[in-house]
């Protein structure tokens, strides 16, 4: 009835406002997208796949830190333990080709610049370096917790921690080289954006709707950009941060934020290009071509780059809580909270592949029972490097999979 009340107003004016369909989208987006029945999305009956999925290996082994990630070296595959246990595997079979104990337990890592050195954080809040081998290198205690994926910039390894203060330490020695601090809003939300650097300048978002941009030789605040402004009366309400991955196509930086927008800026100007109203935890993927964003609901968007128009929108993994959706050759893929991975057209958004790793409930990701968003999001992760895919599942599983049409 809401449906039927909203579009009987609005389809006297509908001439005068631009192609039904982008608006009839927009609405949706705006009005009915936080739809109040959250039940997941079912998985189809009878499903066909349109792509022939293999998996030529699965490594299993000790649970990985909450904040885990694993580095690929030419042919190898590099990752920690939470125990400490640092491991060489091979992408071609899935071997272990070298193993050694660290004396610590780990809380995040592993990462790694342009070189064959490795780092992590321990649970004495540690930032620690070592060689291929697991030799120790240096080590230096920081001042914060470290929840992102640090970003390597020439000589530096730059930390943003969760507090959102940005500290750049030099690769080499340890020693701290520059740090930007600002004041968070009362209330934020625990995604956070990530750094990332192009053309000499750092970009990363905040809460508050801000992106900031920084010169990273030295850490001067160059300018800030803002997507939108908190709206509501309550705090809650006004939580406005900006979320997930920013993206950078040739003159324009893209952002989304939790209860905000996603914009696109023209890079040299801060003016905004184009905006819409949907709401992202994941921030943004992109190949240059595609603009992809996955709605807080789970919905997944396609937008014209130029314009901001959707080009398609599905609706297939709703609420089944995702994971940051990537974009593999012409494909789009993410996995849900059953450990299924879906496989998308990134031409139409169809899909055209569902694989089980295992049975179903089995590959349940547990999202603890803590109410912030953070413990509510999907922590699998997916890596597309060479001509594979790469999943870490449930912090326990490494598993490669081949995709053909």
């Amino acid at each position: 009835m809401k449906k039927l009340l909203f579009l009987f107003f609005l389809l006297p004016i509908v001439g005068c406002i631009g192609p039904v369909k982008e608006l009839e989208r927009q609405i949706q987006d705006v009005y009915f997208d936080s739809g109040l029945d959250n039940t997941p999305e079912p998985l189809p009956d009878g499903f066909e796949n349109k792509v022939q999925v293999n998996q030529p290996w699965i490594k299993e082994f000790d649970l990985l830190p909450g904040y885990a990630e694993i580095v690929f070296k030419e042919d190898s595959i590099f990752f920690v333990t939470e125990d400490g246990v640092f491991t060489k595997l091979s992408q071609d079979t899935g071997d272990t080709l070298f193993s050694k104990k660290i004396d610590t337990k780990i809380k995040t890592g592993l990462f790694s610049g342009l070189e064959n050195d490795f780092y992590f954080t321990d649970e004495r809040n540690f930032l620690t370096k070592i060689d291929e081998k697991g030799n120790l290198i240096w080590s230096r205690r920081l001042p914060n917790s470290l929840n992102l994926k640090p970003f390597f910039y020439k000589n530096q390894i730059i930390l943003k921690y969760i507090n959102n203060k940005i500290e750049s330490f030099d690769s080499n020695s340890g020693l701290s080289l520059w740090s930007y601090v600002r004041q968070n809003p009362p209330l934020s939300i625990n995604v956070q954006s990530p750094i990332i650097i192009v053309d000499d300048i750092l970009y990363s978002g905040f809460p508050g709707g801000k992106v900031v941009i920084i010169e990273p030789e030295s850490g001067s605040f160059l300018t800030e950009l803002t997507l939108s402004r908190p709206k509501g009366v309550t705090e809650i309400e006004r939580t406005n941060d900006v979320a997930g991955d920013l993206g950078i196509v040739d003159s324009m930086l893209i952002a989304s934020s939790y209860n905000g927008e996603i914009t696109a800026f023209d890079r040299a100007s801060g003016s905004k290009v184009w905006s819409r109203k949907v709401s992202s935890y994941h921030g943004i993927a992109t190949d240059n071509i595609n603009l992809v964003v996955a709605h807080e609901n789970d919905a997944i968007y396609n937008f014209d780059l130029k314009s901001g128009k959707t080009i398609w929108k599905n609706n297939d993994l709703s609420y089944r809580k995702i994971s940051k959706p990537i974009i593999f050759n012409d494909f789009l893929l993410s996995i849900d909270y059953l450990g299924v991975l879906h496989i998308f057209n990134l031409n139409e958004g169809e899909r055209i592949g569902v694989h089980k790793f295992g049975k179903d409930l089995q590959e349940l990701i547990d999202f603890g029972e803590a109410t912030s968003i953070q413990n509510s999001l999907n922590t699998t992760k997916i890596y597309k490097y060479e001509d594979s895919v790469y999943t870490l599942l449930n912090h326990q599983k490494i598993i490669k999979i081949q995709i053909n049409e």
